[in-house]
């Protein structure tokens, strides 16, 4: 038996065949980064579906309902907008006994990592923006009840006063937040790297 070397100390053995290595690496655990991907294209249902996709290639719908537990309709469709995001794919198979036609769906984890990237990217280009919104204005004000955030042009509109209870609007420090914000993208980056 070939030992390889997994990471960290822990040690497994080697798969032996092509066929071996094909269904181990498709039965490698479902990440938090595809369930992110999955769960920002089809929503939190679409997670639980595809964990038992990852486990096999050419599940059928019906196989996916029954263990989900869901309704086969909503089952349909969370795996059409899987697919309309290009992270699934089906093939068509015909009942030669009753004409009936039967979907078997593949998770497409390349493109749950390409969706998630791209995702990511888009979010750290927004942390960046408010970054550069919070640290080029020219203070914010807010009320006390937490009714409104105002850059200071629109609170000399408002006369100092909140647009929702009238109340007055106080000068708010904003460095913590701007401190948070720079944190936040040295993490981003660090994952983009």
């Amino acid at each position: 038996m070939k030992i390889i070397k997994n990471s960290g100390n822990s040690y497994k053995p080697a798969p032996h065949s092509k066929k071996q290595k094909r269904n181990s690496a498709r039965n490698t655990p479902f990440d938090a980064e595809s369930a992110e991907a999955v769960r920002a294209a089809a929503g939190k249902d679409a997670v639980g579906i595809v964990q038992i996709m990852a486990k096999r290639k050419d599940i059928s719908e019906i196989e996916i309902a029954r263990r989900t537990k869901l309704d086969i309709h909503h089952v349909r469709k969370i795996l059409y907008m899987l697919h309309s995001n290009s992270l699934a794919d089906y093939r068509k198979a015909r009942d030669n006994g009753n004409g009936t036609y039967f979907s078997y769906w593949t998770f497409n984890r390349a493109n749950a990592e390409q969706l998630f990237m791209r995702l990511h990217q888009e979010r750290l280009q927004q942390t960046r923006k408010r970054l550069e919104e919070e640290a080029e204005s020219q203070g914010f004000y807010i009320c006390p009840d937490a009714c409104t955030r105002a850059e200071f042009a629109t609170a000399v509109q408002q006369s100092f006063k909140c647009g929702e209870c009238g109340q007055l609007l106080s000068h708010e420090d904003n460095t913590r937040t701007i401190d948070f914000l720079r944190e936040k993208v040295r993490e981003m980056e660090a994952v983009s790297a």
